[in-house]
């Protein structure tokens, strides 16, 4: 197995970039054997934030590229499309339970919250 980072997703799904036809030539020499992790999902979010793309799409094609079975990055993208933001979507996202915060927006999202705030 290899570990992608960021670059290498933003630049096959990117209409021209730089990297493209070089990140097409590794999909294609290690398709099946590529792998990376739920920090990828976070940059990946904070950059389609930035540039307005859209979370969902973005998410799946590099779940299916990494064949990522953790249904986090998507329910974290789901949040992030309605508006929350890229951090809060994946505590929301990973959270088995209650929350601890002070952040209203868990309210707003029917997540049980623990108050910290007065």
């Amino acid at each position: 197995m290899v570990y992608a980072d960021t670059d290498f997703f933003l630049a096959l799904m990117k209409q021209t970039d730089w990297l493209k036809e070089r990140a097409k030539k590794i999909y294609a020499d290690y398709s099946g054997d590529i792998q990376t992790s739920i920090v990828t999902f976070i940059e990946l979010m904070l950059i389609a934030k930035r540039f307005n793309l859209d979370t969902i799409k973005l998410t799946s094609s590099v779940m299916k590229i990494c064949k990522f079975d953790d249904q986090i990055p998507l329910k974290a993208a789901l949040y992030i499309e309605e508006g929350i933001s890229v951090f809060d979507a994946f505590h929301a996202a990973l959270f088995g339970g209650e929350i601890i915060s002070s952040d209203h927006i868990f309210d707003e999202l029917g997540i049980k919250r623990i108050k910290i705030e007065d």
